[in-house]
């Protein structure tokens, strides 16, 4: 029989579903393949090397002091190769939902061609870089998005679902972020209609659905499954995460594997449980608290809170970090190369296919081909 592999989870930057918390920008999930007897041994030792005698290790208070940040290091150095930890953005976190529910519940029958071509991250992406932009009105969009979001009531986001605007110019003068407006008003309907059905797929869990920790778990679910060993998991309480632990499989019926298959990743998927996930008291289990201060320190490091003299640290996160960290990539966005420049084109399109009521998905495919195309032959730039 194959050996259990003991996991321990924490996060750290923690706001629920207020995704748009100024104080708080960053959000990060660690896990540790290392069992609790062995964490024990590693915060006693690192107890005595560094003289703290905290009762339970925290990030909060271990990062600062220079006992405290050598500690954390040490762990980490420790547990080299045996962690893994994600970071997200909360502002683009929350910009990328807005395209999981204001833009795929229109293209939800074959969703296949606009993750092909990197809709979605350049929508995301679109529309982050706008919210830090004064003549933008995707601010006032957003932030009534996530209330719309924890409702479902259309009454919450009156900017986004009952602002008919003055229809697009041929010119395209309007700002760039009127493409998403009227793409949300056009597509109302549908929109109000799949985003409904939430509330009769997850009732007890609709508060839940802009948390991050469960997206985060998932992921560190598969990160290791790929081991090929049956998991025995713990994590620090968690309200949505115990709201969602029956849906989290790992097989077949996985609503997460399958979105992915259907948004074209081939990656290796899933994860055997040796036992349901555990929710326990961080304070009585050492690999939660080594979790702990590592989701804690990545969240420093992102928010730029770390002294000098933290090299090994830092580089040790960068080891470990994990590709679905949600993080800006400008690249989706950057005028010079062919997405971003066939894509602002493809959102132009859409939003005058959604002010007069016509089929998204219609040609859509050879229209990307035209777009790339001209774009190869000189004839497309993004922003000009």
């Amino acid at each position: 029989m194959t050996d259990e592999l003991e996991i321990g989870c924490d996060e750290a930057g923690y706001t629920g579903s207020d995704l748009l918390a100024k104080d708080q920008r960053f959000f990060a999930f660690a896990s540790v393949a290392v069992p609790d007897a062995e964490a024990e041994q590693l915060i006693a030792k690192a107890r005595a090397e560094f003289q703290v005698g905290m009762p339970e290790l925290k990030a909060s208070r271990l990062l600062g002091s220079d006992r405290g940040r050598m500690l954390t290091a040490a762990l980490m150095e420790a547990c080299e190769g045996r962690y893994a930890v994600c970071i997200h953005d909360k502002l683009l976190a929350l910009c990328s939902w807005f395209f999981e529910y204001i833009y795929e519940p229109v293209f939800k029958d074959n969703p296949w061609l606009v993750y092909e071509k990197k809709l979605d991250r350049f929508v995301a992406m679109y529309t982050y870089i706008w919210m830090t932009e004064h003549e933008s009105e995707a601010p006032k969009a957003i932030a009534q998005f996530q209330k719309y979001m924890r409702s479902l009531d259309l009454a919450d986001a009156p900017f986004l679902f009952n602002n008919p605007r003055p229809p697009l110019s041929e010119m395209g003068t309007e700002h760039p972020f009127e493409s998403v407006l009227r793409f949300a008003y056009g597509y109302r309907d549908r929109i109000v209609r799949d985003n409904a059905e939430l509330r009769n797929a997850m009732p007890d869990s609709l508060p839940w659905s802009l948390d991050l920790s469960v997206p985060s778990l998932w992921s560190h679910l598969n990160r290791w499954g790929r081991t090929g060993r049956p998991l025995s998991v713990m994590c620090d309480n968690s309200k949505p995460l115990k709201a969602f632990a029956g849906k989290l499989t790992g097989d077949w019926s996985d609503a997460g594997i399958q979105r992915a298959r259907q948004k074209g990743h081939k990656e290796q998927l899933g994860w055997k449980l040796a036992r349901p996930l555990a929710f326990v008291d961080s304070s009585k289990h050492a690999s939660i608290q080594v979790a702990d201060v590592i989701a804690g320190a990545t969240v420093a490091f992102a928010a730029g809170r770390l002294p000098a003299g933290c090299e090994a640290l830092v580089q040790s996160i960068v080891r470990h970090g994990m590709d679905e960290s949600i993080l800006p990539v400008y690249d989706f966005v950057n005028p010079a190369n062919r997405t971003a420049a066939v894509n602002a084109v493809i959102l132009y399109g859409l939003a005058t296919r959604a002010e007069a009521g016509s089929d998204p998905h219609e040609n859509l495919a050879e229209i990307y081909r035209q777009a790339e195309i001209a774009w190869v032959q000189g004839k497309l730039r993004f922003g000009t």
